[in-house]
């Protein structure tokens, strides 16, 4: 076994090791966060506070609870979250381990690069290259959850890329930027608003009339201007940049004609028909 396969074993161990604690989950990121979060200010997490804010959002929401709990978790959210963690992981051993390697999966060089340069942009690089490849890996178990959570995921990916978007120079104006800063508390807040993160898992009605748009509330409406007006018509576009900023071409088979298509390891006219509805307005929440 040559070193980067002792390596690859060794991540995929502490992967394991957590896979059944979600507040292992999270430990290990705020550990990661605490010796590379910000090179400016020792002991905070940093370039970390938004991906640790989201990851305690998922805690709450009970995503990352073993399958065999009482509540039991997400299939999908655990695998994108474990193979989130395996790369980002694997980056910190083989950068501790001062060896170099040829050939790793794009999203551990990107964590290589935060690491060794660590702001805004090397940052969403890292971080949402291995969002990417993690629905990549997940693709099919994402035909497993409902409907609503397969759009839902679609959601959470063109924000992610949105906000990077505002990062790599598209600008949307100063609250966009606000949202897009991963040092801030903007993700801490947000997915403490049920509007746009929902409580439960899985969905309760009441999601589910957040997630589709049908929630006749002030926060139902900025939800919607926030997604259909500033997001969804850009989709493509947002999409095609985003593939080069991650070097993730898998992610233009997400989306088509501005809507998203995820998850698409059967067909892509599960979520494309269940958008089209949706624009429709013919989905009942009822």
């Amino acid at each position: 076994m040559n070193k980067l396969q002792i390596l690859k074993e060794k991540a995929k161990g502490i992967v394991i090791g957590v896979s059944n604690n979600p507040k292992g989950r999270y430990q290990l990121r705020y550990e990661f966060y605490q010796k590379y979060g910000d090179p400016f200010t020792k002991g905070k997490e940093g370039l970390g506070n938004s991906e640790l804010a989201f990851i305690e959002w998922e805690i709450r929401r009970g995503t990352l609870n073993p399958i065999n709990d009482p509540h039991p978790g997400s299939p999908w959210w655990r695998e994108v979250n474990s193979h989130f963690l395996y790369v980002a992981t694997l980056a910190q051993l083989i950068k501790e381990s001062d060896e170099t390697f040829q050939g790793l999966p794009v999203p551990v060089n990107f964590w290589l690069e935060y690491i060794n340069t660590p702001n805004e942009r090397s940052w969403y690089r890292a971080h949402n290259s291995s969002i990417i490849s993690g629905y990549q890996v997940a693709d099919e178990l994402g035909y497993k959850e409902t409907i609503y959570e397969q759009y839902f995921m679609n959601i959470v990916l063109y924000r992610l890329l949105f906000a990077q978007s505002m990062v790599e120079g598209v600008s949307f104006g100063i609250l966009g930027k606000l949202f897009a800063n991963p040092r801030g508390c903007a993700v801490a807040i947000i997915t403490g608003v049920k509007a746009f993160y929902p409580d439960h898992y899985p969905m309760s009605k009441e999601d589910i009339k957040y997630v589709t748009h049908r929630a006749r509330t002030f926060m139902g409406f900025i939800e919607d201007i926030f997604d259909k007006l500033l997001i969804l018509p850009h989709l493509n576009t947002l999409y095609g940049e985003a593939a080069k900023w991650n070097n993730s071409p898998i992610v233009l088979k997400y989306v088509k004609n501005n809507q998203p298509l995820y998850p698409i390891s059967q067909s892509e006219s599960n979520a494309a028909h269940f958008y089209n509805k949706l624009i429709a307005k013919k989905i009942s929440t009822s």
